[in-house]
This record gives C-alpha cells, sequence and structure tokens, in this order.
C-alpha cells in the first residue's frame, strides 16, 4: 500500500500540469488578492491651482501633502481643460485657492470669506464623499483661526454630473477582454503544440500550401470566434443580466479583433517553447491568470500597492480594457482612444516579430 501511495505520488510530481493547478494557481490567487486594498478607496488624483500664493496658501498645500491618499499637481491649468479632464475621468479633483484667500481686507471688501473651489464629477461616490471632507476641514480649520466660521462658505464644491456606471458594466468588458485572451493565448498554443507532435508542421512544408496561408488562415478563424465569443458575452450581459453599452458595438469589435491577434501573437511564442499540449496549457495560464487580475478585469488596478498600478500599464490586455471602456461605457469615438490602440499595436507588432523569431516546425 505504502509502495503505491509512493508510486502516485511520483507520477503526479511528474505531471507539471496538475502541479500547477493543485499548488501554483491557488497560491497565485492569495497573493494576487491579497494585493489588492478592498477596503480602501484608493488614491486620489487632485490638481491645485494657488491664485494666492501667500503664506496661509502655502500652509494648506502643506498640510494637503499630508493627507496620504492624495495624490498632488501643483501648478497652473486652464480652467476649461481641467473641467474636461474631471468629466473624462483623466483626473479626479481639482483645488483653486482663490486670490483673496490671503487677503483679510479684501474679504471684508467683498463682505464675507474667499472660497476654496472644489470641483469633482459624479463618478466616485464614496471617495467623492472621504475627499470633499477632508478638504472642508482643512479650508476650516486654516482659514478660522480660532473664530467660528460657516464651513459652506469657506469651500464651493462644484459637482459634474456624470452618467452612472454599475459596477456590473465595467466587469462585463473586462469579461469579454479575459475570454478572448484566454482562448486565444491557450487555444493557440494547445492546437499549435499538438500539430508540431504529431509532425503536421513538419508536414505542411513539402506540401504546396504556402505556410504564410496555413497561418493566416489560422488567426482569421481565430479572430472571426474571438468575435462570436464577444458577441456572445454582451448578448448575455445585456439582454439577460441589464447589462449597458453606449458606444459603437462596430468599434467594440475592431479593438476585440486587434486584442485578439496580440494574444494570438504570444500564444505562437509559447507554443515554441511548449514540449507537449499540456505544458502549452499550463504555460498560457501562467501568462493569462496574472494579467486576469493586474490589468483590471474585475478591479480597479487604483486599489494595487506600490507602483503595480504604473506596471500594470505594461500589460496588454490594460489598453485593450480601457478603450473596450471609453467605447462602450463613456461612448467615445473609436480614434478618441488613440492611445490605448497604439499601444496595442506595438504589442502586436512585437509579439508578431517575437513569434516569427522562436517559432519552429518540429
Amino acid at each position: 500500500m505504502v509502495a503505491l501511495i509512493l508510486a502516485n505520488l511520483k507520477m503526479m510530481a511528474r505531471n507539471r500540469q496538475a502541479i500547477f493547478w493543485a499548488l501554483f494557481f491557488p497560491l497565485m490567487l492569495v497573493v494576487v488578492f491579497g494585493l489588492f486594498d478592498f477596503n480602501g478607496v484608493g488614491v486620489a488624483d487632485v490638481a491645485v491651482v494657488d491664485q494666492s500664493g501667500g503664506p496661509r496658501a502655502e500652509l494648506f498645500r502643506e498640510r494637503l501633502e499630508e493627507i496620504g491618499f492624495l495624490d498632488l499637481e501643483f501648478g497652473e491649468f486652464n480652467p476649461d481643460e481641467a473641467r474636461r479632464r474631471v468629466e473624462d475621468g483623466n483626473l479626479g479633483y481639482l483645488i483653486v485657492i482663490p486670490e483673496l484667500f490671503d487677503d483679510p481686507a479684501g474679504q471684508v471688501q467683498v463682505e464675507g470669506p474667499a472660497p476654496v473651489t472644489f470641483l469633482y464629477s459624479t463618478r466616485s461616490p464614496d471617495r467623492n464623499q472621504l475627499v470633499e471632507g477632508a478638504v472642508r476641514n482643512l479650508v476650516s480649520d486654516i482659514s478660522s483661526d480660532g473664530a467660528p466660521v460657516i464651513p459652506s462658505q469657506l469651500l464651493i464644491a462644484d459637482v459634474i454630473q456624470v452618467p452612472e456606471v454599475d459596477y456590473f458594466d465595467n466587469v462585463l468588458l473586462g469579461l469579454l477582454g479575459l475570454g478572448v485572451m484566454t482562448n486565444s493565448i491557450i487555444s493557440i498554443a494547445v492546437r499549435i503544440s499538438t500539430f508540431r507532435n504529431q509532425s503536421i508542421l513538419k508536414r505542411l512544408l513539402v506540401t504546396p500550401l504556402s505556410i504564410w496561408k496555413f497561418f493566416a488562415a489560422e488567426i482569421t478563424a481565430h479572430v472571426l470566434l474571438a468575435l462570436v465569443q464577444a458577441g456572445i458575452i454582451l448578448a448575455l450581459g445585456v439582454f439577460v443580466f441589464g447589462g449597458h453599452v453606449h458606444g459603437n458595438i462596430i468599434w467594440v469589435l475592431a479593438v476585440t479583433s486587434l486584442g485578439s491577434i496580440v494574444f494570438l501573437n504570444i500564444g505562437f511564442v509559447l507554443s515554441a517553447w511548449a514540449k507537449s499540449p499540456a505544458a502549452a496549457s499550463g504555460m498560457g495560464n501562467a501568462v493569462a491568470l496574472p494579467m486576469m487580475f493586474l490589468a483590471g478585469t474585475f478591479f480597479s488596478t487604483a486599489a494595487l500597492p506600490w507602483v503595480l498600478p504604473q506596471l500594470s500599464l505594461a500589460l496588454p490586455l490594460t489598453p485593450m480594457l480601457a478603450a473596450l471602456r471609453d467605447i462602450a461605457i463613456d461612448g467615445k469615438p473609436i480614434w478618441d482612444t488613440w492611445p490605448y490602440l497604439a499601444a496595442l499595436g506595438g504589442w502586436a507588432a512585437a509579439t508578431a516579430l517575437a513569434a516569427v523569431k522562436v517559432f519552429k516546425f518540429g
């Protein structure tokens, strides 16, 4: 009995795919979920315009820097441009310190305190409440000088109303990207690895069929499958679970096609290193699963610690999801997402070159 148990343990140890799913995969999930701060609200990016330049304004800026969850940038900002950035979600908050903030005589002339302007959108209500409360208390503390004040006169909240976005709408686009990524990487890696093990690739070299036509057909078929997959996911999410797609569905499918090409190229690269279909599947999962969580599929990358939100921008799934959400949720035209499309195009070119360089027929 003992010998049989030991023999089974040895066979399990030799099965790398079983080891991956039994040990590495659960540990990876623990690490990934442990990195997210689910109880926090993330870092709030705040632009500060100081029109006063006096000592009280300087003290206000210094006290703002002591608030740990604020990511501050100081400078001169065009009001209209700053407002657009807040509306688009590219800037969280704008604080304008008025010119009379350090001028008591001037405040007497206008018959009241010079209020600080606090501009934000309705996009993140929980974070808005926390940030506004912190800023309002700070303004009251600095402006009161120990005298009673009316806080509402010291800070004017300029709230931009934006369409509310359900969490499910965000997740629906994340699931679309996730489905396309995993299917493209794993299916092509396993398929090509199987062809190599069965010597099908070598036989292709002696047939009249052009090699480029074979690979073009493989890529085209998988891209079409990705489009069908995207259509099914969106249809189920919208018509069954009440999701919303505000943008042009054709542009959503165009981004899906470009993302699929990137992940197919990654699958080709992995197939060159995998010695068996099982190894190709394990390698594909090892590449896809970290991206699943670190690229913002389910949760905002702002909840990640340290430099991980910036590092997540280097993952190919990140620009794909950003472009999909800008189009499908915010209703933007596809040309407004050109930075994300450029990143995906760079990934497509780089992975294509890598696939050509490392690919093996036998």
